[in-house]
């Protein structure tokens, strides 16, 4: 049976959603377990506000941060300058 084209753009289209949304909660997880292992604890409304962020430019810009902080405070202070 053939698929219509229209069926195999929104497939496609479906797969690199969904390719996109995967490499978004992976940029995520990397930055709370950068922040984890230099802090030991990462307090839960940092970690809200990182699953929230949904670019994976500005994720790998907090990435970038997360290794150079001194603190998790310092860390709070870049989500909230880049969150305004």
């Amino acid at each position: 049976m053939m698929e219509s084209a229209a069926y195999e753009l929104i497939k496609k289209e479906g797969y690199d959603e969904g390719l996109q949304k995967g490499m978004i909660e992976v940029a995520q997880e990397m930055v709370l377990e950068v922040l984890g292992e230099r802090f030991a604890l990462v307090p839960r409304d940092v970690e809200e506000r990182v699953l929230a962020v949904d670019s994976r430019r500005q994720l790998k810009e907090l990435l970038r941060k997360a290794l150079r902080v001194e603190s998790i405070e310092e860390f709070r202070k870049i989500l909230d300058n880049a969150s305004s």
